[in-house]
């Protein structure tokens, strides 16, 4: 079931950061735009895009802010197996699937509220969301397997 995509302007970014008592800085909404246009991507790769627009910015910083802004649920941090963690902005609720081959991380909307309902029975646990990614291999790459 496909969502979707809201697009943030710098303002909405503006007005979120602002909601969390967070600074607008040059940076922040630079790292914000970026996840926002790659969707899923590791802070290496953040860290290079920002190097390009703030030249002087540090890997450290890059971290700081990613670390904030997730503390802040503004981004959400997704641990795919076999790879670093990457981030995306933190928006409806969604699971992941993730290919094996090529490390394609893509979201898939479902309703959660069957798993969450299963596990709170067998767990005890009361329950308020899923960080789920499944693994499995991506059209492109089984079709270059089946040939």
């Amino acid at each position: 079931m496909a969502m979707q995509t809201i697009v943030h302007t710098d303002r909405d970014f503006r007005e979120l950061l602002h909601k969390h008592s967070l600074k607008s800085t040059p940076q922040r909404l630079a790292i914000l735009r970026l996840i926002q246009k790659n969707g899923h991507i590791g802070v290496k790769e953040i860290y290079a895009h920002i190097r390009k627009l703030h030249p002087s910015i540090s890997l450290a910083t890059v971290y700081e802010n990613i670390a904030t802004l997730s503390e802040a649920d503004i981004l959400r941090e997704i641990k795919p197996p076999n790879q670093k963690q990457k981030y995306e902005l933190a928006s409806d609720k969604h699971i992941h699937v993730s290919c094996e081959k090529c490390g394609k991380l893509q979201d898939v909307y479902v309703d959660a509220k069957d798993l969450l309902d299963k596990c709170m029975d067998k767990s005890g646990y009361r329950l308020f969301d899923v960080s789920a990614v499944c693994i499995g291999v991506c059209d492109t790459c089984a079709t270059e397997v089946d040939q």
